[in-house]
């Protein structure tokens, strides 16, 4: 082992292999930060260039694109507000905050470093422990997976404050979007409406980008005169940081442990562990209300356990020849085109190659903090961009985005739908996170609870019986249960409130449908969800509906609980904004509701990067209202849209050759 390891060294010392580490590096932070662009994709759009490659060479680059892209996805999350990766969801609840208050190189470099520290565990314990952690990960069966799902959507409850029973309602919505399409276990089909297109189910990352891209930018419309965020650049920033995070020794270890734990459960990913690592950060805190205004621990806890999830998801692949994320799964791909089968009998065969990759997973992260160094400075400037020009930009950067996964439009119609739906759901103060961890974890929820369904039927009659006779899942199972109780006592203590603070609120608010009615009939409408689950389910197996009925039962009782609490005006469920959709400015989202539809369809008539250019005209136009002389405004106008144009024509179609529809001139 000793001997393989310094071999590795070695290689990743040679001239060759750094260059190729850097520009896996600059590429994988790049694709991060890209709205659309996950470390999948970043992965996968790479592989092709590493075929004629050294194997050792081409996966040291694929590991340097998975590590980058897993810390590029905070940069944009940071800045505003939109998640490059599904790792970095979680980051945007503190990351975003740290950018309204002028802190955005503050996020940055925390996220930097931590990233870093997270990586580096992921790659130490990847080189040293790797056989042990693979067979360790063979004890998770599907009810100790299922309950690992629910505790992390237990911790909807912390993740919500005051707001509990909406973060659930929240993530329960992302679970039922996930009952959509076959049945992976039953084969019955759900909920597709005789849309083909649905059989696979609602698809994650254009899901995503609309819970986070659109939605923010929605509501950057209703200041568009402004800039997107204010930015205040002090002397010793990265001195600060740095001794910020000497403070948080213990939480960096702790929730790096986590990521790398949770890395090496197949299927959990880096959305799982970045969520659990910030529900502990938020637990240990002693100051675990300021959460969700812009802390330190809040944005270092879910970068060290995504970017320590890259190492951890690389375990299970080399030592069982499972992958544990879906960049591993790329990677599987990588290894056997290579001539490399994953497996015991690698390390055996083929030790150099292997120990050179895992030494060079190390070296990649010391890459992506020398790039993260680099790039920081002038990233942050992006705050700086005013919002006429920042809307138009990243809605095109979206679409563009989400078309090149699987270049298809009804992916496009998922990010719009799932993004207005979203924008109206936060303004009744439904977290677009909780929805999103919904997403996440229900088809890992379901699969997980219909296997042990299966299992339990078959070695002991009976489901439940299954799932009391294994001790961790006994212990997960308590631990989301105590989460869920912790939740329950804290609406218990916010309940009441004053009402003569309620009637200023009305006062200050504005006109039209309140909150508490507005809550009420959002719990009506999880009833009715619920009846239409019930009715839906008559047809499908007993295998099939049993999820389905579990899901249901829960949309009546949350709607229920809903609906109960805001018929009394006492409770504190009915305070946060009392007129919540006064503020929208109808005028301006109409438009770019039309503006984007119009540039979805014109795009295969006209051609996507024509229709783009009068979509940035148009939109730059609409919010360029404090621009008094018309000739200037529309010089500015065209010259951002032709400007635009030309760099997402350069970088989606020139450089990484994602396809879009063909037009007149592009």
């Amino acid at each position: 082992m000793w001997t393989e390891i310094l071999h590795g060294l070695v290689v990743n010392l040679w001239p060759t292999t750094l260059f190729v580490l850097f520009v896996g590096t600059v590429t994988g932070l790049v694709i991060g930060a890209l709205p659309g662009l996950s470390a999948v994709s970043g992965v996968a759009l790479i592989l092709p260039f590493t075929f004629t490659m050294e194997p050792a060479l081409g996966l040291i680059m694929l590991a340097a694109v998975y590590q980058a892209a897993e810390y590029g996805g905070s940069i944009s999350a940071i800045l505003i507000n939109t998640p490059g990766t599904s790792g970095a969801a979680c980051t945007t609840l503190d990351g975003y905050p740290f950018t309204q208050k002028g802190q955005a190189q503050e996020a940055l470099y925390t996220s930097l470093f931590a990233s870093t520290v997270g990586g580096l565990f992921g790659a130490l314990v990847l080189i040293f422990f790797t056989p042990l952690l693979a067979d360790a990960s063979l004890l998770l069966g599907p009810a100790e997976i299922f309950w690992v799902a629910a505790s992390g959507l237990a911790m909807v409850a912390s993740l919500s404050g005051r707001h509990t029973i909406k973060g659930m309602v929240g993530a329960l919505i992302g679970i039922g979007l996930t009952l959509i399409g076959q049945d992976a276990i039953s084969g019955d089909m759900r909920f597709t409406f005789d849309d083909y297109r649905l059989v696979g189910g609602i698809p994650l990352v254009p899901a995503l980008l609309g819970l986070f891209a659109i939605s923010n930018i929605l509501s950057l419309l209703e200041q568009p005169h402004q800039s997107v965020a204010p930015l205040i650049i002090r002397k010793g920033v990265v001195r600060a940081v740095l001794a910020r995070l000497a403070n948080m020794k213990v939480l960096l270890l702790w929730t790096s442990t986590l990521g790398t734990f949770i890395g090496i459960i197949p299927g959990a990913g880096a959305s799982i562990s970045a969520f659990v690592a910030y529900a502990e950060a938020k637990r240990i805190s002693k100051n675990r209300d300021e959460f969700g205004t812009g802390v330190y621990e809040g944005v270092a806890a879910p970068e060290a356990a995504n970017n320590a999830c890259v190492g951890g998801a690389l375990v299970p692949l080399l030592a069982l020849g499972i992958p544990g994320s879906g960049s591993a799964a790329v990677m599987f791909g990588a290894l056997t085109i290579h001539g490399l089968i994953p497996g015991p009998r690698l390390f055996a065969e083929r030790g150099d190659i292997v120990y050179t990759f895992m030494i060079g997973v190390l070296f990649t992260v010391f890459a992506m903090l020398i790039v993260g160094m680099l790039t920081i400075r002038w990233s942050s400037l992006i705050v700086h961009v005013p919002r006429k020009a920042m809307v138009p930009a990243v809605l095109v950067l979206s679409v563009v985005g989400t078309y090149g996964l699987d270049n298809s439009l009804f992916d496009v119609y998922v990010l719009l739908l799932v993004g207005f739906t979203s924008y109206v759901l936060a303004k009744i103060d439904i977290p677009a996170v909780t929805i999103a961890l919904g997403l996440v974890l229900g088809r890992i929820m379901e699969e997980s609870f219909q296997q042990a369904a299966l299992v339990g039927q078959v070695d002991m009659g009976s489901t439940w019986l299954y799932f009391a006779s294994r001790p961790i899942a006994m212990v997960l199972m308590l631990v989301a249960f105590a989460i869920l109780a912790a939740g329950i006592i804290q609406i218990v203590r916010a309940r009441k409130i004053d009402l003569e603070e309620m009637e200023t609120a009305i006062g200050e608010f504005g006109r039209g449908m309140s909150l508490r009615a507005a809550n009420i009939i959002l719990g009506s409408v999880l009833i009715a969800l619920a009846v239409y689950i019930y009715v839906e389910a008559a047809s499908f197996s007993a295998q099939g509906a049993l999820f389905p009925h579990l899901v249901a039962n829960v949309f009546v009782l949350l709607g229920g609980l809903l609906a109960a609490l805001n018929i009394n005006r006492k409770t504190g469920i009915s305070l946060a904004y009392v007129r919540p959709f006064s503020q929208i400015p109808w005028r301006y989202l109409l438009f770019i509701v039309i503006a984007l539809l119009a540039l979805v369809i014109g795009a295969g008539y006209v051609g996507f990067y024509e229709c783009a250019f009068l979509f940035l005209l148009a939109v730059f136009l609409l919010l360029s209202g404090d621009i008094s002389s018309p000739l200037y405004r529309l010089g500015l106008a065209v010259a951002f849209a032709f400007a635009f144009t030309a760099l997402t024509y350069l970088a989606f179609k020139i450089v990484l050759e994602i396809p879009t529809p063909h037009g007149l001139l592009l």
